[in-house]
């Protein structure tokens, strides 16, 4: 499944041809659109639209170019518009725009105020269009609790740190595959595929290979492939987590998938076969969601050996296999044993992730008991000091377990053939520091980034 999150099939470019555009973008994977409003006739068309066509939702609002044409009365009926309509789904696109300013500046501030105490009110998410006006957007944004969508985002790092910041989504379009946009492919490897939505902004912006042509949703794919390749993650990857995204933000009708036991990611197959945990880490995501890469994490109850094995179909097609999931797998040490000695007879490579706490946790040491059946295993110490681990992870062991992770990893060395440490990049965290911590351990050093899971 695909989301177009923000087109304008109500332009005159689709008047010809709008049925076989829509039919090619189903074809193509698109199961919704959002058609975006922006004049005061595209919010009557695009609701028309969006009653009309079951798979079709729509924004309103009003484009900065046209800020200057904005009243009362257009505020007061959009208002009416979209007050308790299931079809409207946010306010936009609006914004500011000071490279044309085609629109007077004070005008565009003002209309654009406006309409964010409206999407506060409505309590529906906006859809922001910036372009040279970063430090106005955020000083008007920071002065309500909205969440939104920056779309075609073409902003440098520190703007897009400030939008994920505020809880922002960013979408990119398909000017990302053109051949002289270096800089913003960069943005896009950096930028969090959980806080990433598509675009396609049709008829603007055609993909690489198509341009000088019209832009349509069924072209999302070119966006998706680009994702793909930027992210390191595969095409089903993309359309599985941008599409929660956006039905997250957008509260598009969305079927709640079963807790995963395995799930794929990339070309390894993570196992998730506990949500406990002995750390209580306060960067924890799963605190904030049930979902990693678009999967549903949140287990009813704990699967046995029975029920894991049956999810092991086809395990030759993944590089690996990995104990992760929502939970430390080696307080089911049995289980991670049994599943672990039934991949190895599967020839699989199998990866252990875990908080190093397995020795505490059973009170003798477990790591011989690793030895051919784990063939890489990450603990993830996470930071620099015994302070920070007890501050920040606060282990159910207390004091003295960072030193006591550290004597598992000493451990693992000496049964296990590939070992490392991880650590979370957050702001009190001394990066370098942690280099020497795995120096001194004699293991690989990687570092995990905030917010960035899987």
């Amino acid at each position: 499944m695909l989301i177009d999150t923000h087109c304008h099939l109500d332009f005159p470019d689709f008047d010809k041809d709008r049925e076989e555009v829509i039919a090619r973008a189903k074809e193509a994977g698109i199961k919704y659109f959002i058609n975006i409003s922006s004049d005061y006739s595209s919010n009557l068309k695009s609701l028309e639209f969006a009653h009309h066509y079951p798979e079709f939702y729509t924004s309103l609002g009003i484009h900065p170019h046209y800020a200057q044409d904005v009243d009362e009365n257009i505020l007061k009926r959009i208002r009416e518009l979209a007050k308790g309509n299931g079809k409207v789904v946010a306010i936009g696109e609006i914004g500011l725009d000071f490279y044309r300013n085609i629109s007077p500046r004070e005008i565009q501030l003002e209309i654009f105020k406006q309409f964010l105490e409206l999407a506060e009110e409505l309590k529906l998410p906006i859809i922001v269009h910036n372009r040279n006006a970063d430090e106005e957007i955020l000083g008007l944004i920071k002065k309500f609790s909205l969440k939104g969508v920056f779309h075609c985002f073409s902003g440098d790092r520190e703007f897009l740190r400030e939008v994920l910041h505020l809880g922002f989504y960013v979408s990119f379009t398909a000017n990302i595959t053109y051949p002289k946009a270096k800089n913003l492919r960069a943005i896009v490897s950096e930028t969090p595929v959980e806080k990433i939505i598509l675009e396609t902004d049709s008829p603007f912006l055609p993909p690489q290979g198509k341009r000088g042509l019209r832009n349509e949703p069924a072209y999302l794919v070119y966006l998706v492939k680009e994702l793909a390749k930027l992210k390191c993650l595969t095409e089903e990857d993309i359309f599985r987590i941008t599409s929660l995204n956006a039905c997250q933000l957008f509260k598009l009708p969305f079927e709640e998938t079963k807790p995963k036991i395995a799930y794929p990611i990339r070309n390894s197959l993570y196992l998730n076969i506990t949500n406990r945990c002995t750390d209580n880490c306060s960067f924890c995501v799963r605190f904030y969601t049930d979902y990693v890469k678009g999967h549903n994490l949140r287990l009813a109850q704990e699967p046995d050996f029975e029920e894991i094995v049956r999810e092991l179909n086809d395990i030759s097609k993944y590089r690996e296999v990995v104990f992760c999931g929502y939970g430390e797998p080696l307080l089911r040490l049995e289980i991670v044993k049994k599943v672990a000695k039934y991949l190895k007879e599967k020839n699989a490579y199998v990866r252990l992730n875990t908080n190093g706490q397995g020795n505490l946790i059973y009170k003798r040491n477990i790591v011989p008991e690793l030895k051919g059946l784990i063939d890489e295993v990450s603990v993830s110490l996470n930071v620099d000091t015994e302070e920070n681990y007890h501050k920040i992870c606060q282990p159910q062991f207390g004091a003295g377990t960072f030193s006591k992770v550290k004597e598992f990893v000493l451990e693992c060395k000496k049964y296990i053939p590939s070992v490392s440490v991880t650590f979370i990049d957050l702001p009190e965290v001394d990066l370098n520091k942690c280099a020497g911590i795995a120096q001194e351990l004699g293991v690989k050093f990687r570092i995990r980034r905030l917010g960035q899971v899987g």
